[in-house]
Parts: structure tokens; sequence; C-alpha cells
């Protein structure tokens, strides 16, 4: 998996196969026991798409992907991010390499490292951090 991530470019739309929870409550618990589960199932397969902005992370690495973009107005919008923990990763599958340009995925960094950011004639704007 940690070669699948070093073979990554910024800007990837990528499909990311992880394990999540679960809950684990015992009325689920219960019901996966009469369907023929033996026992909770703690880890939770899920997968995940979007646009690979980089790995983040002081303590643990999370691979961070947008998932959505808003454009609102003209300079005006909104990202939703999925960020997954390096270590539950089971694979990563490059679907379009490069889907976003440079500029755009440096837009994306800004405003998920720091809040917001805005593009204002090619020079990239951040708010959030301000003392």
């Amino acid at each position: 998996m940690f070669k699948q991530l070093g073979e990554l470019h910024l800007g990837d739309l990528v499909e990311v196969t992880w394990l999540d929870a679960s809950k684990a409550r015992l009325e689920t618990v219960e019901e996966m026991r009469e369907s023929g589960a033996s026992g909770a199932e703690i880890d939770i397969p899920v997968t995940s798409y979007g646009v690979y902005v980089g790995v983040f992370g002081k303590n643990a690495k999370h691979i961070v992907l947008v998932a959505s973009q808003w454009l609102y107005v003209q300079g005006y919008g909104q990202i939703d991010c999925t960020i997954i923990p390096v270590g539950i990763v089971e694979n990563i599958r490059v679907l379009v390499p490069k889907l976003i340009d440079a500029e755009n995925v440096r837009v994306c960094q800004q405003a998920f490292v720091h809040g917001r950011a805005r593009r204002l004639m090619r020079r990239i704007t951040v708010f959030g951090n301000e003392q």
C-alpha cells in the first residue's frame, strides 16, 4: 500500500478501499448473528472516491481526497474532503491520472489546511490562520 501511495500524483482521481470502525451496538451484533455472522464485525470495508490532494498529519498520516467541490459564485466555493488514516488503507487505485491541475490542487490544499482559500488573478490568498 505504501508503494501505491508513493506512486500517486496530486490531482489524480482515485479509489481507496479502507477499513472503518463500527459501533458494534448490541442490536447490530444480534442482527448479524441472526443473519449467520459469527459475532460483531469490527472492521467495516469502505470504498471512497476523490481527487488526491496529499497526505497530512503530525502524529498520524492521513490521505486527503476532495470528494465534492461547489462553486457558488466566481471566486467563492466550498470543498468536501474525505480523510483516511494511512494505516487502515487496504488498496489505492488511480482511476483518472491528474484530473485536476496543480494550481487547483494547491487551492484545495490551502483550503483544507487553513480553513479558507481564494484564488484571485492566479494568486492564492489563504484565510483562517490570521494571528
